[in-house]
């Protein structure tokens, strides 16, 4: 007897070798995913505020929604107005996530979310004017936005920096939409931000960025502000990852900070370069792909030293995962068996020990889906490492891909979360790198923030080339479908 596969289940009509050498079954193959994920756009969206949630708690079943994780941060928003951008501006990848293919449809629906988006903010602020711009970890209430209980009168560095970006890069997308008005509202936003990025991330004792800050008073706009503790400034490491954004913006349109207290900062930052038998990359924490966060939003790529590192980075994330026989690829993500797991990257090249590789997360091929970003096939192997995780039980749903899996087979997340989904839709869309790029040139500082990176890279990698890796590799191993099965049609 012949099983029907549900509808959902399209990445089984297609086998790794077709998306690696025909260029017509690659492209079908990312017009499914891309199409799948409709469902998931519309439905991740509190309805008044246009705010994207966390996610979606998912039916074990049957993979419908059973309900809506309705906390997020910042650094969840960032992704959801990235996707507006793209929409906003009639890419095609971006036309069928936001418009179901319709791209008028697609730019009334991200101007609608980005009107709203707006609103949520400035109704915040006016409620907490002491958080001067910025956004906490926050419910998403029917009546209101509150701080989370742990962010309460707290800003995180790390995300803020991440969202302060897009909202740059949405104003200049509104404005070349003509989308005017609204434009404004972002212009004015913006200039908030950069007027107190300074007083809220910058401590003039310590000469270094807050990572986290406490708010004295969060219901004084004229309140003072101060690193959450002793030990929460960007240096070091956390300056290197996602961390770096928020250095950047505050490097580049802060006020009133001291003659040489940028360079300073920068100073206690460097990378450290790794050899790793594969090739050269640099040191991460756990190797996980969110470490590369900027460079979906930020455009590193601009500069051939940064590109070259990016690409010999996934090159051995690939190398690594098919020489330990991994279907998938391992990163921080919500646990197939419940929690979350931090500890999921690549071997032997962090600062921490990884204890969670036995697990893969979809979203954790995102960085290979912006290198191939300009080539849907052949020869694309973000792709093929997107369609090998998507094949695996319960992986492909009514909402379309899924979060995180065993390499055995026996366990998945029911849940879809907005950071496992949205960075491998940006990424497909080429990330915002070159709108950033248009943006720091628009503000004459594009040269700056080149000159930068460029020193940053000298600093570590300028005393002799890279050491190339093997080349991409395509994914050897697949999980087992005979334990778990898929969602019930």
């Amino acid at each position: 007897m012949i099983i029907q596969q549900p509808t959902f289940c399209y990445a089984k009509k297609y086998t790794t070798a077709e998306i690696l050498n025909d260029g017509a079954k690659a492209q079908s193959f990312q017009d499914e995913f891309l199409k799948s994920e409709a469902n998931y756009f519309e439905a991740v969206h509190d309805p008044r505020t246009g705010m994207v949630y966390d996610g979606l708690n998912l039916d074990a079943k049957t993979g419908q929604v059973a309900g809506v994780r309705n906390w997020s941060a910042p650094s969840k928003e960032c992704l959801d107005v990235g996707l507006c951008i793209k929409a906003l501006a009639g890419d095609e990848k971006a036309v069928q996530v936001v418009g179901r293919g319709d791209a008028t449809r697609a730019k009334a629906e991200a101007v609608r979310l980005l009107e709203q988006k707006m609103a949520g903010y400035e109704e915040f602020q006016k409620q907490n004017p002491g958080y001067a711009g910025f956004l906490p970890w926050y419910f998403i209430h029917s009546d209101k936005i509150e701080a989370t209980p742990d962010w309460q009168g707290k800003i995180p560095g790390l995300d803020n920096g991440e969202w302060m970006w897009t909202m740059l890069t949405a104003e200049k997308a509104l404005r070349e939409a003509g989308v005017d008005q609204l434009a404004g509202k972002y212009q004015a936003y913006n200039q908030m931000l950069m007027d107190n990025v300074t007083k809220v991330f910058y401590d003039p004792k310590g000469v270094a960025c807050r990572g986290d800050v406490r708010i004295k008073d969060p219901g004084n706009p004229n309140t003072g502000y101060e690193a959450l503790n002793r030990g929460a400034f960007m240096t070091g490491e956390h300056g290197v990852h996602e961390g770096c954004m928020l250095i950047h913006y505050l490097s580049l349109f802060g006020k009133g900070m001291p003659e040489g207290a940028v360079d300073q900062i920068w100073d206690d930052i460097r990378m450290k370069r790794v050899e790793t038998k594969h090739g050269t990359t640099w040191q991460g924490f756990w190797g996980s792909a969110h470490e590369s966060w900027a460079y979906l939003f930020l455009p590193f790529r601009d500069h051939k030293g940064y590109e070259n590192l990016f690409r010999i980075r996934e090159e051995v994330r690939a190398q690594n995962a098919v020489q330990r026989d991994y279907p998938g690829l391992a990163t921080s993500t919500n646990g197939p068996r419940g929690g979350y797991l931090s500890d999921a990257g690549i071997e032997g090249v962090g600062t921490q020990s990884v204890h969670s590789n036995d697990t893969f997360a979809v979203y954790g091929c995102f960085p290979m889906l912006l290198e191939f970003s300009q080539k849907a096939g052949p020869g694309n192997f973000g792709l093929a490492w997107l369609h090998n995780m998507l094949t695996a039980p319960r992986m492909q749903g009514p909402m379309g891909g899924g979060e995180s899996g065993t390499n055995d087979g026996e366990a998945f997340s029911a849940m879809k979360t907005t950071d496992g989904t949205h960075p491998s839709l940006l990424a497909m869309m080429g990330g915002l790198g070159p709108e950033t790029a248009a943006v720091l040139k628009e503000k004459g500082v594009y040269d700056k923030f080149m000159a930068r990176i460029d020193s940053e890279y000298r600093e570590t990698f300028g005393s002799k080339p890279l050491r190339e890796s093997k080349p991409f590799i395509a994914p050897q191993a697949t999980v087992p479908s005979d334990k778990l099965g898929e969602y019930l049609a």
